[in-house]
């Protein structure tokens, strides 16, 4: 069975039925539905084992439940998904999810994790999130993030933190950090993330999970025409390998795009592949639970035939440019919020309240730089790209950390620190994510164990542009050699 034929067959209902569920059986309880992927879930309302809206019915009981602790959800519509759910239509048809509030759902607000824009409403949605719809899925409500997804940590002041279902004192990361708490705590099997310097690999890496960012031009409709340099990109945090691999099948667009469609990878041999080690970057070396996970998966790709080298020094991750120049390039966005404030208020920004301080002090850094200063690091990107792509042509894949630490406490990153306590950190903690933003190269953030505090680490695997479905097959590797799908947080459904 190829790609295509997986796929045809599960929008069919076709594998579950092959798997003897052609029948209706007793209905699983609420925990069973709790600890099942999207396939799973998808599988049993095709095969008429519970219905669509039995899986919603579900996942709104979890939200209720957990989402008082966790705050992970900031806006909620359960009544537009119950009317909803009966109706769906797709390979995905009544699995719950839920949409990060940096993208818009038609009738949703879209806060964007600010006090600037509290009170918008969306009247339209993206292509994008047009295809999440066909795909059967459930959209719940809105899940927290930062002010304008800029840090690594979801603490907005207008929603408060969410907190980590592993230990409630932590961060889960960012920008998707209401995502990736609300799909470890199983409220809902998968949600949509997105990622421009990590938002999507930093909050699986935090709560355990699987967290792909696609290559760029992976999703030509997503508004690359309006960066200055392509960084960001949507896709999801999962439990699950296989649900990651359909749901990018799900929305990648198959015709018009500068990459071939990668399609439903499932399965399949690995042939031997020559992967790249690093475990330090220009700050230093990474928390010692960090090291250890990225040396044990190592050992583990070793083990399954892989070709292991390790590269500590000269690689783009020791760049001594690439921060200022990424830099530049995330204060220009925030330097652009700055702006919008004070040309509608008439007032300095950091007067109106509108803004939170870490927004305010990376818009005052970008003003105080020369004019050219954006044209420069947009440049200096560029040269990046050239090297990260000329590091990757020696390798089939590249093994380094996610995150500097496991996740730190609420507040260590948060907003209102001022900036030259906060910036060291936030650096440190997510130096290894950018890199693969700035080059545009696909990288999966991916379990690899607990460390001694009992927080979840991930490692990250990279690879060049278009090379998602060689991440996913390593990931799979990953999963069947050291299974993590049944790993729960203290707080769970």
């Amino acid at each position: 069975m190829d790609r295509r034929e997986a796929l045809q067959l599960l929008a069919a209902g076709a594998l579950a039925a092959s798997a003897g569920c052609s029948r209706r059986e007793p209905a699983p309880s609420a925990t069973d539905l709790a600890a099942l992927d999207c396939i799973a879930q998808a599988d049993l309302a095709a095969s008429g084992t519970v219905s669509p809206l039995e899986l919603v019915e579900a996942a709104v009981a979890r939200v209720e439940r957990l989402n008082p602790e966790l705050n992970a959800v900031t806006f909620a519509d359960f009544e537009r998904a119950l009317a909803a759910a009966p109706n769906a239509r797709g390979p995905l048809a009544g699995v719950p999810y839920l949409l990060k509030d940096l993208n818009a759902y038609a009738g949703m607000p879209l806060t964007r994790g600010s006090r600037l824009f509290a009170d918008q409403v969306s009247e339209a949605q993206s292509p994008f999130t047009d295809r999440i719809d066909g795909a059967g899925l459930v959209v719940l409500g809105k899940s927290n993030t930062p002010e304008f997804g800029l840090l690594p940590t979801t603490e907005p002041l207008l929603h408060g933190p969410t907190r980590n279902p592993w230990n409630l004192a932590h961060s889960t990361g960012g920008s998707s950090g209401g995502a990736a708490a609300a799909v470890a705590a199983r409220i809902v099997p998968a949600a949509q993330a997105s990622d421009g310097g990590g938002s999507i690999r930093i909050p699986a890496a935090q709560c355990g999970l699987v967290g792909l960012k696609p290559s760029v031009g992976r999703f030509p409709d997503q508004g690359y025409g309006q960066q200055a340099w392509p960084i960001s990109i949507k896709h999801a945090v999962t439990h699950s390998v296989r649900d990651s691999a359909l749901l990018l099948a799900l929305t990648e667009l198959t015709e018009g795009g500068s990459l071939l469609p990668v399609g439903f990878t499932v399965r399949e041999r690995l042939a031997p592949q020559r992967i790249a080690v690093t475990v330090s970057s220009i700050y230093g070396d990474p928390d010692p639970a960090v090291a250890a996970a990225v040396e044990r998966t190592a050992e583990t790709l070793e083990s399954l035939g892989h070709e292991i080298s390790l590269i500590e020094t000269d690689t783009p991750l020791h760049d001594p440019a690439f921060g200022d120049d990424f830099l530049t390039l995330w204060a220009a966005g925030a330097a652009g919020a700055v702006s919008l404030v004070e040309e509608k208020t008439g007032t300095p920004a950091d007067q109106t309240g509108l803004l939170e301080p870490a927004t305010i002090a990376l818009g005052e850094l970008m003003n105080a730089r020369p004019a050219d200063a954006l044209e420069r690091a947009v440049e200096g990107l560029g040269r990046y790209k050239a090297g990260v792509d000329d590091f990757l042509s020696g390798y089939d894949a590249w093994l380094t950390p996610v995150t500097g630490s496991p996740a730190p406490e609420i507040g260590f990153l948060a907003p209102d620190l001022d900036y030259d306590t906060l910036m060291p950190r936030v650096q440190r903690f997510a130096a290894y994510t950018p890199t693969h933003n700035a080059a545009g190269t696909p990288a999966i953030s991916i379990p690899a164990g607990l460390a001694p505090s009992g927080l979840p680490v991930g490692v990250q695997v990279a690879t060049r542009i278009g090379g998602e479905a060689l991440l996913l097959q390593l990931a799979y590797q990953l999963e069947e050699a050291a299974p993590w799908a049944d790993a729960l947080p203290p707080l769970h459904a």
